[in-house]
């Protein structure tokens, strides 16, 4: 079967033709503004200019006309309309000109199905490019979004940034290059002997990310007198630092050994270094595509137009309507077989049962920041939480992150509980070896279990968690990383459950209504991901929190409202 693939949604237009899966050719034109961003209706008007060609130079290369063609794909979105547009009526053009079928692809998904072919077998997906940055993984017939950047893109901030300190766009690969210690001509000449680490904001929340105040304390570092490769560098080590974080939240959460990237962002070689050395140090490993498949193209429309065309999905011409908001988690994914998720395991940990108490030395748990370990003092049992340095980390800020989030810890832990919420005693806290002693809760993590659960306390299990977290939003905290990894189960004795909270490192105080509903977008976004069969339990949640935050009314419209907002938006 021959392919055609098209791709218009952003700066790039770009046409390949795969056939079996092999890909025969993939051929680019990228529009390059002369000064600022890119300006859609601009961007448009150069794929008007080039689209054409560029389609005849992907034919040529693959050694095929149009009526060898069997299939023509399409990005439909998520993109800038005014490309999108032009991308779609070439397409509809070649498909009713010669009678060919028509699809229109998801360019998201595309980035990521393009990597599978590297024989990535079950990952979570690190999605960086542009417009997006997601946790996605792979969940009962669509890929679910686990984690998202809260405001902007890492490649549109990269873009922006670069505007700020006069590096061409694309910025990426320069701040690259500069970050190293390159000369690059017209924006850096001078050799740099030491380049330097500044301290940027590290905003990282569960496992989503932000970075719009990054790059304004980046700028602020230019007013002080940093030199460019520093600021490039600083920015770098901050951001994806942050990337693999979240990252490794997501595979610690649904107990995954392998890490596939995908996106034009995702080129970055540092990146790609970070995610293998973090996936390594997991026991796990690192897939990338090749950079040609890695930034937009039209080789991947073609490769995931193939693979929708064989699963039986059919477009007709009113289907191919473009959809620049269309998300990644609306597709549904017919050419995989479905996975249920129901116990949640991550290999070389020990899940505890009720009641268990396992030898010194056995492991717990293997999150994104810490190893759990169970110890003894004298004759109590213990767990020492271990925040090891971080490989993919440089020093200086694994130092700062650290010293940070330990003290933030022993002080949110305590606090929760002041409030009446069941979290694990502090015994003893060692900020030099990076290491916290604490109670030994006995029980599995709730995210393990609650799939498997009966009906009835599934929803007890619900209650409680918005009991919880209502409590928590009334007292003036914010959890951060709620989900259902971080609560233990202590009790269960026929329909009843019991709860133990842990895991406050990025907690928080705050009485902001905005933050309250961040935290529970983080909830749902997570738990809707990995206990999809549950959704229908929403209503047990609320009543739970309501009971216990007297005007969590207030937060429940401001999860509306946020939930509302373009960038999450979910249309059925």
């Amino acid at each position: 079967m021959k392919v055609l693939g098209i791709e218009s949604t952003a700066h790039t237009f770009g046409a390949g033709v795969v056939s079996d899966g092999e890909v025969l050719s993939n051929v680019r034109d990228m529009y390059v503004p002369g000064e600022g961003g890119i300006h859609p209706r601009k961007a448009a008007d150069h794929h008007v200019r080039v689209g054409s060609m560029v389609v005849r130079k992907a034919l040529k290369k693959a050694g095929i006309e149009e009526s060898d063609l069997d299939l023509i794909s399409f990005s439909k979105g998520p993109g800038l309309g005014p490309c999108l547009r032009v991308g779609a009526t070439i397409a509809r053009v070649l498909s009713l000109k010669n009678g060919i079928p028509i699809i229109g692809a998801n360019h998201c998904v595309a980035h990521l199905d393009i990597g599978r072919s590297l024989g990535a077998k079950d990952p979570v997906l690190l999605y960086a490019s542009g417009a997006n940055t997601q946790i996605i993984a792979y969940v009962k017939g669509r890929y679910r979004v686990l984690g998202e950047t809260l405001d902007i893109g890492i490649g549109n901030m990269l873009d922006k940034l670069g505007r700020e300190l006069g590096i061409p766009f694309p910025a990426g690969p320069k701040i690259e290059r500069l970050a190293r210690g390159e000369i690059v001509p017209g924006v850096w000449e001078d050799k740099i002997e030491h380049i330097r680490f500044h301290e940027l904001p590290y905003s990282v929340k569960g496992m989503d990310v932000s970075f719009s105040g990054i790059m304004t304390a980046a700028l602020s570092l230019k007013e002080k007198g940093v030199d460019i490769p520093s600021i490039c560098h600083s920015i770098q080590e901050t951001c994806f630092s942050m990337l693999c974080e979240v990252t490794e939240r997501a595979m610690a959460h649904l107990g995954a050994k392998e890490v596939l990237l995908g996106g034009g962002v995702a080129c970055n070689q540092r990146l790609r270094e970070q995610a293998s050395r973090m996936a390594e140090d997991r026991g796990g490993k690192s897939f990338a595509p090749p950079e040609p498949l890695s930034v937009d193209n039209g080789a991947m429309i073609a490769f995931l137009g193939e693979i929708m065309y064989d699963s039986g999905v059919r477009h007709s011409m009113n289907d191919t309507v473009i959809d620049q908001k269309f998300r990644t988690d609306q597709v549904e994914i017919r050419w995989k077989e479905k996975k249920d998720i129901t116990t949640i395991h991550t290999e070389g940990i020990f899940d505890l049962e009720i009641e268990d108490i396992p030898p010194d030395g056995t492991i717990l748990g293997r999150g994104a920041e810490a190893t759990l370990i169970k110890k003894s003092i004298g004759d109590l049992p213990v767990v020492e939480k271990i925040r090891s340095p971080k490989g993919y980390r440089i020093p200086e800020l694994e130092r700062r992150l650290v010293k940070s989030r330990i003290r933030k810890e022993a002080r949110m832990l305590r606090a929760m509980r002041e409030t009446g919420i069941r979290t694990p005693y502090i015994f003893d806290v060692d900020e030099k070896e990076g290491v916290i002693r604490m109670e030994l809760i006995k029980g599995p993590r709730l995210a393990s279990v609650l799939n498997i659960l009966d009906i009835g306390i599934q929803e007890k299990a619900i209650w409680k968690m918005g009991r919880i977290i209502g409590s928590l939003h009334s007292s003036g905290i914010v959890h951060g990383d709620m989900t259902t990894s971080n609560f233990l189960v202590t009790r269960m004795e026929g329909s009843e459950i019991d709860l133990c909270l842990i895991d406050a490192s990025l907690a928080d105080r705050t009485d902001e209504i905005e933050r309250m509903g961040v935290d529970l977008r983080l909830f749902f976004e997570v738990f809707t991901s990995t206990h999809p069969d549950l959704i229908s339990m929403e209503k047990d949640f609320w009543n739970g929190y309501l009971e216990t935050h007297p005007t969590g009314q207030r937060v429940k419209y401001k999860l509306d409202e946020i939930n509302s907002r373009g960038r999450y938006m979910l249309r059925s």
